[in-house]
């Protein structure tokens, strides 16, 4: 993902975090729910360890967007895009 993709994820899930903070159900076996560790998982848990690499930025935006209107939602439940960037777009032209 070229840097400035990148950037534009990092402050979009800031703000999907911020938002959905006070909406986060109680989980067992936490204090405190972390709106920001759980986007961030989610993105892992969906695109895989090495997202920034593979996963086009619309589909982390879709996956974003998706957290912010279903901020309980188990991750399995999404069902948006998750396209790969191609070579050329992974910086690869050979």
């Amino acid at each position: 993902m070229r840097p400035e993709d990148l950037a534009a994820v990092n402050a979009r899930v800031r703000a999907v975090a911020d938002r959905v903070q006070p909406l986060l159900a109680p989980h067992e076996g936490l204090a405190k729910r972390n709106a920001h560790a759980h986007v961030w998982l989610g993105l892992k848990v969906i695109f895989g360890d090495d997202w920034r690499e593979r996963t086009t930025p619309e589909s982390a935006q879709a996956f974003l967007q998706w957290m912010d209107a279903n901020p309980n939602a188990d991750y399995e439940e999404y069902a948006g895009p998750r396209e790969e960037l191609t070579a050329e777009g992974r910086g690869e032209l050979f």
